[in-house]
């Protein structure tokens, strides 16, 4: 048995499930590392990396009481293909030094990442994810199920959903690169079984590798 963990990369597009997902396998004694959380802590309102959004999105991106105003840099971003670009060149260094800082404490047997941009627009696993991760998996859930989870979830428009939805890598080319897939057009049921199952081959890999 290998001493290093099974790396296992998640992702599937906005309101694909992924919460879900990853809170069955965190019931299931596994670790789970939140890329999303990660960035969110980073930009807490002590972080010394609000200074470059400030510099580069300016002040309304923020609120009275200086915290990030996300659902505004949302906005801004899912429209504007430069600035979305750059946020992810500064933001994506940071989150991957965090999730390494993690992975070192981990005693879990394998390790899932939900990481939603693994897989960018291009259809491209960035270098440093590509050398970390072991296996890619991919929640399938169709875009008419997007959003109707999205638009319900989200206090957003169509239009902001559907900029969103489109700024990611598609269906087709995450699934292209996936090793495993978890279909989530039905039941919160089948969505669980599916994990256990994908559980059982993941215990069973680590064994005979």
């Amino acid at each position: 048995m290998s001493s290093s963990p099974l790396i296992i990369g998640l992702t599937g597009g906005i309101a694909s499930g992924k919460s879900q997902v990853c809170k069955t396998f965190v019931e299931l004694g596994i670790t789970v590392i939140d890329s999303d959380q990660i960035a969110k802590d980073l930009f807490d309102i002590n972080s010394p990396h609000l200074q470059a959004l400030r510099d580069k999105f300016g002040n309304d991106i923020f609120l009275a009481d200086k915290y990030l105003d996300r659902k505004k840099l949302g906005k801004i971003v899912f429209s504007n293909p430069e600035q979305l670009l750059w946020l992810n060149t500064f933001t994506h260094p940071l989150i991957y030094d965090e999730i390494k800082q993690q992975l070192s404490s981990t005693s879990s047997s394998y390790v899932i990442i939900d990481i939603p941009l693994l897989i960018d627009s291009k259809g491209d696993i960035s270098a440093r994810f590509a050398e970390l991760i072991d296996r890619v998996l991919v929640i399938n859930t169709s875009e008419e199920n997007q959003l109707k989870r999205l638009l319900l979830r989200d206090d957003i428009s169509s239009e902001q959903a559907h900029k969103i939805i489109n700024s990611q890598s598609s269906l087709e080319q995450k699934l292209k690169l996936a090793d495993d897939i978890i279909d989530n057009n039905g039941s919160i049921e089948s969505l669980k079984t599916q994990v256990e199952e994908i559980h059982k081959k993941y215990l069973l890999l680590i064994q005979i590798s």
